[in-house]
């Protein structure tokens, strides 16, 4: 007798990262895009206890702006999160090989970024696309609730382009004129 093979459907893995928050205020970012359904503030943030906050995003024109429950949250961004106690969170990543690099267009003086990439890198690395016309990028330590030194533009050392950017990270980037930042990873 031969033994009939079975066909077993493969589905692909789900990539995620976890996304660490601590008690208070956190400034983060989607480092990818996220995959179809878990990509809203709700279903990110849903199990969050902002204390009744909303998630936040800023840009220059605006100000800060609160986020409703179904926007999508998206790469190049930056977010102020509130949370009322430490927990991690798990982003789904999409696993569409068809998905176009995010770009986003960023105004002169501050816009909060988000960070693209699943590995550290520098800020030169991280902002080579908006080479000429970035000047500080500025970091939030939500776990002690205090900014990290500005980084400098051309200038390396403690404070310089040659310091590392992070995952789930968001930034403040200052700008001396309009820029389009593109992802450094799709």
């Amino acid at each position: 007798m031969t033994p009939t093979p079975t066909t077993t459907p493969v589905t692909p893995g789900e990539a995620s990262i976890e996304l660490e928050l601590y008690e208070g205020w956190n400034f983060v970012s989607i480092p990818r895009p996220l995959s179809s359904g878990n990509n809203t503030v709700a279903a990110v943030f849903g199990d969050v206890d902002t204390g009744g906050r909303p998630v936040y995003t800023f840009t220059s024109a605006s100000g800060f702006t609160p986020l409703g429950d179904n926007e999508t949250l998206e790469v190049l961004e930056g977010y102020w999160v509130y949370s009322a106690e430490d927990m991690t969170l798990q982003l789904n990543l999409s696993t569409n090989p068809m998905r176009a690099p995010a770009v986003r267009t960023l105004s002169p003086g501050w816009n909060a970024i988000g960070y693209s990439d699943l590995t550290e890198r520098t800020a030169d690395e991280t902002l080579t696309s908006v080479e000429d016309v970035w000047v500080l990028v500025v970091g939030f330590d939500a776990e002690n609730q205090a900014y990290r030194p500005a980084l400098i533009n051309n200038v390396t050392g403690a404070q310089g382009e040659n310091q590392n950017l992070s995952p789930t990270e968001g930034y403040w980037l200052f700008m001396t004129e309009d820029g389009r930042l593109a992802a450094i990873s799709a």
